[in-house]
């Protein structure tokens, strides 16, 4: 099995930014990569599973920079990055998200209040 490093994951949040990936090919490689994939790393075992629920957690491209932020810092800041990416659903206002998605083929199903 080999290992998910943070520059793959980087590479790939930055393509989705950048819109060259959407969010569908995101989740589909994200599922593939934490299936088939192994990391010690805790900020990236927390970015992916982020990625893994991005349709039922209503995660869009924007959101892509706290992750790419949390990738980026130090190793030794590991529970700083960890505890932002806990923290940050808290901050998402998830009301307006849903009425914004709520016709997107990926999003829509998971946009029920």
């Amino acid at each position: 099995m080999s290992t998910l490093e943070r520059d793959e994951v980087v590479s790939k949040l930055q393509a989705w930014q950048q819109q060259s990936i959407d969010g569908e090919g995101i989740w589909q490689w994200a599922l593939q990569a934490a299936a088939e994939r192994s990391t010690e790393d805790e900020v990236v075992k927390a970015v992916m599973e982020m990625l893994c629920a991005l349709p039922q957690d209503l995660w869009i491209e924007e959101d892509a920079e706290v992750m790419v932020d949390a990738l980026n810092n130090p190793l030794e800041q590991t529970d700083l990055s960890v505890n932002l990416l806990w923290n940050y659903p808290d901050i998402v206002d998830l009301r307006s998200r849903r009425r914004a998605l709520e016709d997107h083929p990926l999003y829509g199903p998971y946009c029920v209040d």
